[in-house]
């Protein structure tokens, strides 16, 4: 008899532990959609010192900037990726609302705020222009060359971005696609990296350009 009734707590142990990890491991589309658009919005607050370390969580997602334009002219003049977006997503915030799901397309609604970035170029450019007419601009001219106007263009938007001025929050319904093996991705459509931006067009390009 007592070996009985630890078999059966013995059943009813394991089934206790499978029907946990059936309810637990079982995720609905509707909930693969959430959470995979809410870790893809965090990967945009992870401060340039935090990536090596974001890289190593499994989980993690690898942010996507959809600013290849840009990037292309600053990387040519030595400004680091991490340290650009690093700024640019300073003061970026995010919450992320409904989902529907439509057999292997969804979309998940997302309210994002952040610094406008054409907004910081804007007036970036404005710091420059006064700047350019400076004997210390002269000099800076003299030592280095256009390197030295690029640093400072640059340098002049790191401060507006980090001075969150133009703050601009969008809704945007952020597009996701299945694949034949079940995997969601996120579509990185030209509203969505908008509004990432504060609602800043950085698909066609906002490079800063020196005189």
């Amino acid at each position: 008899m007592h070996m009985k009734r630890i078999a059966a707590a013995a059943c009813a142990l394991a089934l206790c532990v499978l029907v946990g990890l059936g309810t637990t491991g079982c995720k609905s589309d509707k909930d693969k959609v959430v959470d995979l658009v809410t870790r893809t919005m965090q990967s945009y607050s992870v401060a340039a010192d935090d990536q090596t370390d974001t890289k190593k969580d499994k989980d993690a997602v690898e942010p996507t900037y959809g600013d290849d334009a840009t990037m292309t002219q600053l990387t040519a003049y030595g400004v680091r990726d991490y340290d650009y977006h690093g700024h640019c997503f300073k003061n970026y915030s995010f919450e992320v609302g409904d989902a529907t799901v439509d057999g292997n397309s969804a979309s998940v609604s997302v309210t994002v705020t952040n610094q406008s970035l054409s907004a910081a170029a804007d007036a970036a450019a404005s710091d420059y222009a006064a700047w350019a007419e400076t004997e210390e601009s002269q000099q800076a001219y003299a030592e280095s060359g256009r390197q030295a106007l690029v640093d400072k263009l640059v340098e002049l938007l790191y401060a507006r971005l980090d001075a969150n001025e133009s703050p601009v929050t969008t809704t945007v319904a952020v597009s996701l696609s299945k694949d034949g093996d079940g995997n969601w991705s996120v579509d990185g459509t030209p509203d969505f990296f908008s509004a990432l931006y504060g609602g800043s067009d950085v698909i066609n390009g906002l490079a800063p350009q020196a005189e």
